[in-house]
């Protein structure tokens, strides 16, 4: 569902285009240079006018052809009376207040995108679990705009959405879960949403409290919140990631502590499954080189959820690993992970808990980075 967005130029800093790309896959045209072949199969164009030349719009006014037939938003001031002439003078367009508040124009790209992430879900798919999906997919979408924004979490949304994915992996079971989550069309998406699934029914396999569960499910779906700083056109990239935007993904966990610093309203062990998660108990991982004891229990448990998500999901770079296959190299890490919960994780996974999902590799859609 990719998005195009148009500028005479680069785009203004205080441009509230610059942040889309963080919520859909997009890419940036110049005015001068719209063409069949620039916009391709793009499904919304979104034009910032702030700054725009004569020039750049008398171009993009005489290839307008390009755009017609899809959904046209132009930003603009209306205190500029000039813009509001050009937004008019382009034709078919629908107009939207820059200084509106950015959750206005997110929630008017999504509703011309029409996406239903519901319709895919496989048809018997439980009702437990399609409610858990919804509200989950809902939290994740809100922390995109909270990180966007410098807002706060909602942490009554997060915590509705870890009770309904427990009673959701209570009754219906895990197979359901990472069933209904493998149909997300955002390999991110879908990587966090089978991470918090895996996590929640680990933490209930070993025999933990409720309330520790849900906390686990919270923070597998917290635990990427990093990437919400690193546009989509790269962790969903179809294609092997080059060595610069590997480095750039790989300081994900820098970003999570940077968002989540000031997030007083976000418990401690929540912050640290996000900063933690790629820590190894013998002081390899990063990014701060934890060892031992300093990487708390259910940071090491997010670890090997994590792990074992990566190693069983297709990229466009990589097939998917088969279940046993990834529990090997899971043993194979040796004292980087612990080993004692991997082997407490390789019972729960081929006991009846887990079921014929060991045996189906999941699909992440592409995305090179999940």
């Amino acid at each position: 569902m990719e998005i195009v967005l148009i500028s005479d130029g680069p785009l203004p800093l205080d441009s509230p285009v610059r942040k889309l790309p963080f919520f859909f896959p997009a890419r940036l045209i110049d005015m001068s240079k719209v063409s069949p072949d620039t916009v391709g199969e793009g499904k919304i164009a979104v034009i910032e006018l702030l700054d725009s030349t004569d020039n750049g719009l008398k171009a993009l006014k005489a290839s307008w052809a390009s755009i017609a037939e899809i959904p046209v938003i132009c930003l603009v001031s209306h205190k500029t009376r000039k813009e509001v002439i050009q937004a008019a003078a382009l034709g078919k367009t629908e107009t939207l207040e820059r200084d509106s508040p950015f959750s206005l124009l997110l929630k008017r790209i999504k509703t011309l995108l029409n996406t239903d992430i519901c319709a895919a879900l496989p048809r018997k798919t439980p009702a437990q679990t399609v409610e858990a999906y919804k509200k989950s997919n809902a939290f994740l979408e809100s922390l995109c705009l909270s990180s966007a924004e410098g807002s706060s979490v909602r942490v009554t949304l997060m915590n509705e959405s870890a009770d309904e994915m427990l009673n959701a992996l209570s009754t219906d079971g895990l197979s359901s879960w990472l069933g209904a989550v493998q149909t997300h069309h955002s390999a991110t998406y879908c990587h966090s949403l089978r991470v918090a699934g895996l996590a929640g029914m680990f933490a209930k396999h070993l025999g933990w409290s409720d309330e520790d569960c849900k906390e686990v499910i919270a923070g597998g779906l917290v635990h990427d919140v990093g990437k919400m700083r690193i546009p989509l056109t790269i962790l969903d990239k179809s294609g092997k990631l080059t060595k610069e935007e590997r480095a750039l993904i790989a300081k994900h966990p820098q970003f999570g502590r940077n968002i989540l610093k000031s997030r007083l309203e976000v418990s401690a062990d929540i912050k640290r499954m996000a900063i933690q998660h790629h820590e190894y108990l013998d002081g390899s991982g990063y990014p701060d080189g934890l060892k031992g004891d300093r990487i708390t229990p259910k940071v090491r448990l997010m670890t090997i959820c994590d792990v074992f998500t990566a190693l069983t999901e297709e990229r466009s770079y990589k097939d998917a690993i088969p279940a046993r296959t990834a529990l090997t190299m899971l043993k194979d890490m040796g004292p980087k992970l612990d080993q004692k919960m991997v082997a407490q994780f390789a019972n729960m996974l081929f006991g009846r808990e887990f079921g014929a999902v060991s045996r189906a590799p999941v699909q992440a859609k592409g995305g090179a980075a999940a």
